[in-house]
């Protein structure tokens, strides 16, 4: 018997090495490349975008500190007119901007203006895309100090009528500062609210003028409509930004020893005492400094009473004791509100009393009241950082 047995060769079963897998990882070195690739190419195009953003933000906030530094300088914390050199940081979520103002050139009497150098530099640190720069932008510009001014009618003007009692003490227009123009020593209405004289009392304490008496109209309402003073947005607030804000008592008013630890200053303080004839007097018991903006009356109380610079009442003066005012007087106001004067209206002057106009204190009072004016074709923004 034949018995056939196929037996394979060892050479039919040669092993052959697969190309899968390295191809497989070639294939995922290009996608995680061509990945890298997307990604820093999206990255780059987020830190443009994310950088113009910045920089316009960094631009607006850089005009809004010049803007700020020229027209709102109390808001700043900074008051009156700058001196050789200021500077103020304000922060802002994700940012800041300093604004520095830099006198380049003093004043030259009255004619010549200082001369100052301002500069906003805002800085915008947040970002988008980590490790981004901070975008900074720098605008500069020159500008002068305008002082506030104010038209003084008398060193005493009563739109309502004065009383003067006796002959003691002295009420005139002659300037203590020393400058050469004079002006009357009182300015009221021709008949006065109660009936009587615009000003009821001795001649003998007045000096300045002439006339001495000077009509501003004849009666209450029509003296008080001839004002150069805007008192209904004065009386709101509206007008002019307090320093200081105190009610009928005196909460919040600076003390003797405010007054003494800033003996160069001339604040702005708004007494909060309406409504008109409401009855709530203001006493000012010592001495001060400044624009005092009373809303009603106001009494000057004792001998260590007294004010220099600016008294802006909205009802009557009463005085009391020996008392002094350096500067400009002006009471009676409310009646520009439409508020028709009591016969009691009237500034009450009792005693040996001072109320003498001074140019100096005038100024003083209304210098935080001034404001920088920039001169037209100084903006820049080609300014280094460094």
């Amino acid at each position: 018997m034949r018995t056939n047995c196929r037996q394979g060769h060892g050479h039919g079963m040669r092993q052959r090495h697969g190309m899968a897998l390295p191809m497989v990882i070639v294939v995922l070195l290009v996608l995680s490349a061509s990945f890298a690739g997307g990604v820093a190419l999206a990255r780059g195009e987020r830190a443009l975008d994310d950088a113009g953003k910045s920089t316009v933000l960094a631009q607006t906030y850089a005009e809004t500190g010049l803007q700020r530094v020229t027209a709102d300088r109390a808001a700043l914390g900074l008051t009156g007119q700058p001196g050789a050199s200021d500077s103020v940081r304000v922060t802002f979520s994700g940012g800041y901007y300093d604004v520095t103002t830099t006198r380049l050139r003093p004043a030259s009497g009255a004619t010549i203006p200082a001369l100052y150098y301002l500069r906003s530099h805002a800085v915008v640190s947040r970002s988008g895309v980590a490790g981004a720069p901070s975008a900074e932008y720098t605008v500069t510009a020159l500008a002068t100090w305008l002082n506030a001014t104010m038209t003084v009618q008398s060193a005493l003007t009563g739109y309502n009528g004065t009383d003067k009692a006796g002959a003691a003490g002295a009420i005139s227009g002659v300037d203590e500062c020393g400058a050469t123009a004079t002006l009357p020593a009182v300015a009221v209405p021709t008949t006065a609210a109660d009936g009587g004289p615009g000003y009821d009392g001795s001649l003998a304490p007045l000096a300045g003028g002439p006339p001495l008496v000077q009509s501003i109209g004849a009666t209450p309402a029509a003296a008080a409509a001839a004002s150069p003073i805007d008192w209904p947005a004065i009386y709101n607030g509206t007008a002019i930004t307090a320093d200081f804000t105190s009610d009928w008592q005196g909460n919040g008013f600076p003390t003797t020893a405010w007054f003494t630890a800033n003996p160069t200053a001339f604040p702005v303080i708004f007494v909060s005492n309406g409504p008109p004839n409401g009855g709530n007097e203001f006493v000012l018991n010592y001495f001060g400094r400044g624009m005092l903006i009373v809303q009603d009356d106001i009494r000057l109380n004792g001998n260590t009473a007294g004010w220099d610079g600016i008294l802006l009442v909205g009802g009557r003066i009463r005085t009391n004791g020996s008392n002094r005012v350096s500067g400009a007087s002006v009471a009676g106001l409310n009646t520009q509100l439409g508020v028709t004067p009591l016969p009691s209206d009237i500034n009450d002057l009792n005693g040996t009393k001072a109320f003498l106009y001074n140019s100096c204190n005038v100024s003083a009072a209304t210098a935080a009241l001034g404001s920088m004016r920039v001169y037209r074709n100084t903006w820049t923004n080609n300014f280094k950082t460094y």
